[in-house]
């Protein structure tokens, strides 16, 4: 039988010892052996082998002494059965192999199978079966070695299941980790593998079922989910054909200190693509020619002091503070008016870092840290956030009492309940301004009836989908701007 593979992830991710201590259980009830269960992921790991490097002379399989190990085993065997010049490298003496994972080395040594104790730099594709999701902590100096020497050959590696020295469950990356073209996970998502410093060991992330996601899904409670862009969408409340401007939202954005009128702008002009009916913008007085100047279609206010505000925030339907808003004096009096709002707030960029100085809380209040503002608000360093991104937008959702998004490779947005795990995106993105835009992106949806948690979900999407078509055009130089045509199109 030939492997379902795909690139079309499950809605659901699970922690590694979710995996492990339910993935024996659902294969009884679904009368499907352990063993041949390992035979399916190593022959979907095999067909992937075939289907990307499928002319090779010469493949190296990684073994280390656990099950995965034992898939390892099998992808050689398939090999073998197949005609290639394989080997395993057996980073454990075999002798110590025990269970499932003996049985697949004997098959292999009985077809004819050849085990190594080094590393074949000749080799034209490495296979990455040292290391399970069972692994966490720290490697030891042997398979710190040998990872640092396979990643040093500059060679096509695929993973089996994650690459070695990766954390399946919180995505911490080891003193050394396997950068591998691809992965194959298999039966259940690991959450791990999708956000932060893994999706760069990861590679292209393909899924193997084994027959088995659905009833796992079934059977076990998920730790989080990805965003759903369809579903989303579709349930962005409808324009009607008698729709006017003030039925689609008003967002008022307040920002742009004396040097950085652009910030603001930026995330503007990202609200009215989005859809927002009206967009009103407060600014440093000496920035107000600046940000309406070529989109007039903003309502653009010099503000001084903070009783100015008032009556504009009073006006809105949303509010977004932060972009360019900087940390002097206006900034800080500006700030002031925003301690009483009681309506949908996005604070961004400089307003995440008066909010670190002085905590705040409001009832319907959204964050959107990186790593460094993530940090500030914790309390904590940043490399810290990066050890577990899950555990760090779950304890800002708390300790804030807001809907944070934790933005990065692999954004991931959280309430109270729920994590969720966005994967559109682009390293094109890593260009200035693209904070603003998802701000006002998110308060455009939020103006237009979406409920909040909803509305940055399908907003970071949009966000990443739009850079990956912009991208196209090319990774280098991508800007901002680039994005905006493609906002409105996604949202249409």
């Amino acid at each position: 039988m030939t492997p379902e593979l795909t690139t079309n992830l499950p809605q659901f991710a699970y922690s590694a010892q979710q995996v492990k201590d339910n993935e024996a259980i659902v294969a009884s009830q679904q009368n499907v052996v352990m063993y041949a269960l390992m035979q399916q992921a190593a022959a979907s790991v095999f067909q992937l082998l075939m289907l990307k490097y499928g002319n090779c002379d010469k493949v190296q399989v990684i073994a280390g002494g656990g099950n995965n190990g034992g898939d390892g085993y099998w992808v050689a065997n398939y090999a073998l059965q197949h005609e290639l010049d394989v080997s395993v490298f057996s980073v454990k003496d075999v002798n110590q192999l025990a269970g499932d994972a003996k049985r697949a080395y004997f098959d292999y040594i009985n077809q004819g199978g050849e085990v190594v104790d080094s590393l074949d730099t000749s080799a034209d594709v490495y296979i990455d079966a040292l290391l399970g999701i069972g692994f966490c902590g720290e490697l030891s100096s042997e398979y710190l070695d040998v990872i640092n020497h396979i990643n040093q050959q500059n060679k096509p590696i695929i993973a089996v299941d994650l690459p070695s020295g990766l954390n399946a469950t919180t995505g911490e990356v080891a003193k050394a980790c396997i950068n591998a073209n691809y992965t194959v996970s298999f039966i259940a998502l690991k959450q791990g593998l999708l956000s932060g410093n893994a999706k760069q060991h990861v590679g292209n992330l393909y899924f193997a079922g084994l027959g088995l996601a659905d009833a796992f899904i079934e059977h076990v409670e998920p730790l989080s989910q990805l965003v759903n862009y369809d579903a989303l969408k579709a349930s962005l409340p409808v324009r009607h054909i008698n729709s006017y401007k003030q039925q689609l939202g008003h967002v008022l954005l307040i920002g742009g200190d004396k040097p950085m009128p652009g910030a603001i702008r930026i995330a503007a002009e990202s609200c009215l693509r989005a859809g927002a009916g009206l967009v009103s913008v407060a600014t440093h007085p000496e920035n107000r020619a600046i940000v309406v100047q070529g989109r007039y279609e903003l309502m653009v206010h010099a503000v001084e002091h903070a009783t100015e505000l008032e009556p504009l925030i009073e006006k809105a339907d949303v509010c977004v503070i932060g972009p360019g808003l900087g940390l002097s004096n206006w900034s800080k009096t500006v700030w002031q008016a925003i301690e009483k709002v009681n309506k949908p707030i996005i604070i961004d960029a400089d307003g995440l870092n008066l909010l670190a100085q002085k905590p705040i809380n409001l009832a319907h209040m959204i964050i959107t840290p990186h790593c460094g503002e993530a940090s500030r608000l914790l309390g904590i360093p940043s490399s810290e956030i990066e050890l577990n991104r899950f555990d760090s937008v779950s304890k800002l959702a708390k300790q804030y009492n807001a809907i944070a998004l934790l933005k990065g490779a692999g954004s991931l947005v959280a309430n109270s309940h729920h994590t969720v795990i966005n994967t559109s995106g682009s390293v094109s993105m890593a260009s200035a301004g693209m904070g603003d835009c998802l701000s006002g992106i998110i308060a455009g949806l939020i103006a237009q009836g979406m409920p909040n948690f909803e509305a940055v979900q399908l907003a970071v999407n949009i966000h990443g989908r739009a850079a990956e078509i912009a991208e196209q055009q090319g990774k280098r130089g991508m800007l901002v701007s680039d994005l905006y045509p493609l906002i409105r199109k996604l949202v249409d």
